[in-house]
Parts: structure tokens; sequence; C-alpha cells
């Protein structure tokens, strides 16, 4: 059983963009010709998310939701509100 599915590439990023806004050691940048880096300031590297087909692999968009959630950016309830 999948607890995520394949996420629009609009979604992914106004998720970002949102999270971004409430927290200010969250920053969205471009990395790469198809990539934005997610990148906050108590991780070691950023975290990149491919952006360029129209959607998003459901096991990129998990183990996102597994370093924002350890990281206390968000909760699990608030990432899937977001979406």
């Amino acid at each position: 059983m999948g607890e995520y599915a394949n996420i629009k590439r609009r979604d992914i990023i106004r998720l970002l963009k949102k999270l971004e806004i409430s927290n200010k050691d969250l920053e969205i940048l471009r990395g790469g010709k198809h990539n934005i880096k997610v990148k906050y300031i108590h991780w070691e590297q950023s975290y990149p998310v491919p952006i360029k087909h129209g959607e998003v692999n459901k096991h990129i968009v998990k183990a996102l939701m597994k370093r924002l959630v350890k990281s206390d950016i968000c909760t699990k309830e608030e990432f899937d509100s977001l979406l």
C-alpha cells in the first residue's frame, strides 16, 4: 500500500513555497537544469527535487516529507494538508 501518489509539479512547488514563507531557515533555490533544491540551515546538504517532468515521483515526495518532519519544519499532517 502506497502512502503517497505521484504529485504534480505545480503542487510540490506550491507546498515548498508555503513552507518557505512560514519558516525563515528554509530556502528554495534553482539547482541545475531540471531541479530545485530545498536548503535548510541545519542540513549538511540541500535536498534536490526534480521538476523536469509533469509529476514528482512518490518516493521522492515521501523522502522529502520524512526529512521535513525529522527536522521539525512541519508535521506529517501539515505536509498532507498543504498537498
